[in-house]
């Protein structure tokens, strides 16, 4: 959801972009008209204050008057449903900046969703994909040719981890903290069973992947 509503808000400060220049354009185009209805104005003022005025150059001169303020009234129409317009924009970029604030808050304190993992000293990367019910933990993970499910538990920030390999079983216990604000969780890891030749323990880092959602 939130991505969606990421590409939705940068799309609605695009058009608000082009709303602004069709504000500009729409104010230029009233300030015109109504140079225009003084122009005419100022016309008949003039002639009337001469001596002699013949009745068609009265009419012409008021026709030229009337289709001024006409041109006039539509063109400041045009800037009201510009401003409305622009209103109506705002409002729905303010509706999905709360959208995706909240969608930032609400992930800021959640450990849900995938992770771009580094486990070290093998340098191994690989995606844990984290499920939340209150402290529970639950999940899968992909680590090179490994697969497997994660269980654990997630409380005031600390991570417990245990990792089930399909083919092996429990394998490896991971800890970390979680860093609300970094969206980064850090810590040592721990394997089960001793293998030989294989690192037993060390330390494994995650980003958010921001892939997904």
């Amino acid at each position: 959801m939130a991505p969606q509503v990421q590409v939705e808000l940068q799309l609605e400060r695009k058009l608000l972009t082009l709303d602004l220049v069709g504000y500009r354009e729409a104010r230029t185009r009233e300030q015109t008209a109504r140079g225009q209805v003084d122009e005419a104005m100022q016309k008949l003022d003039q002639a009337l204050a001469g001596d002699s005025l013949a009745l068609g150059t009265l009419e012409g001169l008021y026709d030229a008057l009337s289709g001024a303020r006409a041109a006039a009234q539509i063109a400041a129409q045009r800037v009201d449903w510009q401003v409305q317009r622009l209103g109506d924009r705002m409002r729905r970029i303010s509706f999905l900046e709360g959208e995706a604030g909240g969608a930032r808050q609400a992930r800021s304190d959640s450990i849900a969703g995938r992770w771009r993992v580094l486990i070290l000293p093998q340098k191994a990367n690989g995606i844990f994909d984290l499920r939340v019910d209150g402290t529970v933990v639950t999940g899968s993970y992909e680590v090179g040719a490994d697969k497997g499910s994660l269980r654990g538990f997630f409380v005031d920030r600390n991570l417990r981890l245990e990792r089930i390999d399909a083919k092996g079983g429990f394998d490896s216990v991971f800890l970390a903290t979680f860093d609300p604000a970094a969206q980064t969780i850090s810590g040592q890891w721990t394997a089960n069973e001793l293998a030989s030749g294989q690192p037993t323990r060390g330390d494994w880092s995650a980003a958010r992947d921001e892939r997904q959602p």
